[in-house]
């Protein structure tokens, strides 16, 4: 029994570790009040309309099939960054598409003495990833005027 649970707890680890984002955030200008993430607005290119810079954002996600997929995920995480430093706009300036990351996984287990009990259990994942950071603006809206 205590050998079928080593087991499952095994398998189920790259399971879990499969498919996340992850994000980070710098705060270089002024830090404004947490926002919703749904206040948040991805800009391909700089706005016309004036703005403060609030910091940078960067985000990764290895969760999806297609690019596509993994872009929006990565583009949410941007947006979520954002929100927490009180920007309302997200200005894209990278996206990478990472062709493959690892993930290894290994375990064994042996005892002696007669006994003569071994185990072994090993797994291997690749994924792509796209990373993407951006710069984090607030500007006035007729919501926040």
């Amino acid at each position: 029994m205590m050998n079928s649970i080593k087991y499952l707890s095994v398998l189920a680890l790259p399971a879990l570790l499969f498919g996340c984002s992850s994000g980070s955030h710098v705060v270089t200008g002024q830090q404004m009040p947490e926002l919703e993430v749904e206040q948040v607005t991805i800009f391909e290119q700089a706005p016309a309309f004036d703005y403060k810079v609030v910091g940078t954002v960067k985000a990764s996600s290895d969760n999806g099939f297609t690019e596509d997929s993994r872009k929006e995920k990565a583009t949410q995480e941007l947006k979520e960054q954002a929100a927490k430093i009180g920007a309302n706009g997200v200005i894209l300036d990278e996206v990478t598409q990472l062709s493959f990351r690892r993930l290894g996984t290994g375990v064994g287990i042996s005892a002696g003495s007669g006994g003569g009990i071994g185990t072994s259990i090993g797994s291997s994942f690749s994924f792509p990833t796209t990373e993407a950071k951006g710069t984090a603006i607030y500007y006035e809206t007729e919501l926040t005027k």
